[in-house]
């Protein structure tokens, strides 16, 4: 039960069930709109958007995964929502119950290459229960290149064996407990060259054994956590 996570979020859509010449679905404005405001994927494959989506409201989801072994590919283009987030801890406003990408507790979803920022609720959630930029709740999930800056709890959450590389987490912070962490990864983790900035409690929190290498964490009330015994731990930035 792998889920894989690549992003560094920032779209519009085609028409509903165009196709790219290589087959991949195209998402673009024009579908969301036709959908009501929200795309749901209820089949297998490859999807990829086609220019930057813009949800509606605080309370909408963009996209709706309804199926196993589906690929999101962003594209370069971005999910956008209405909520900001300013200050640290951070105050936002509006928030709400939509996602940018709800794959619920399905298996084998893989989103990249893009920006998602703005959501009422979630960035990207797969499984869990939470306002975080990124949740991947299950075993072995692999985060790299990810923007997750302003969400309402954690920026980046994920489960034992996973890997967490080159993403940046700054300024998440909760308008209901007034505790986040920029990023949080289980055992047997490997967590390096991600930079954590400014979050409301902890910059990084890594459960050991894991390897944390190479990150920067500033700003943070902590800037660098580890819980247990047996992490290796090597050139992080984090006073």
């Amino acid at each position: 039960m792998r889920r894989t996570v690549l992003v560094v979020l920032t779209m519009a859509l085609v028409p509903a069930c165009a196709f790219a010449v290589d087959g991949q679905v195209l998402i673009n404005q024009s579908t969301l709109n036709a959908a009501g405001g929200t795309y749901t994927i209820t089949q297998p494959g490859s999807y990829k958007l086609s220019g930057n989506l813009q949800v509606k409201d605080e309370n909408t989801t963009a996209i709706v995964v309804a199926a196993d072994n589906v690929t999101i590919d962003l594209n370069g283009f971005s999910i956008l929502g209405p909520t900001v987030c300013v200050g640290a801890p951070a105050i936002c406003s509006p928030v709400g119950t939509g996602n940018g990408v709800d794959g619920g507790t399905h298996n084998s979803i893989t989103v990249i290459n893009g920006n998602v920022r703005g959501m009422g609720h979630s960035g990207i959630f797969l499984g869990g229960n939470s306002s975080y930029g990124v949740f991947l709740g299950g075993y072995g999930s692999y985060v790299e290149k990810v923007h997750a800056d302003s969400n309402g709890v954690n920026g980046i959450t994920v489960g034992v064996g996973s890997t967490v590389s080159g993403n940046t987490t700054n300024s998440n912070g909760s308008w209901i407990t007034n505790w986040a962490t920029g990023i949080t990864a289980g055992k047997g983790s490997t967590v390096s060259g991600n930079t954590s900035n400014f979050n409301t409690v902890v910059g990084i929190v890594a459960f050991c054994p894991s390897s944390v290498v190479g990150n920067t964490a500033t700003g943070n009330v902590g800037n660098l956590t580890l819980s247990g015994t047996g992490c290796a731990v090597a050139n992080n930035a984090a006073p």
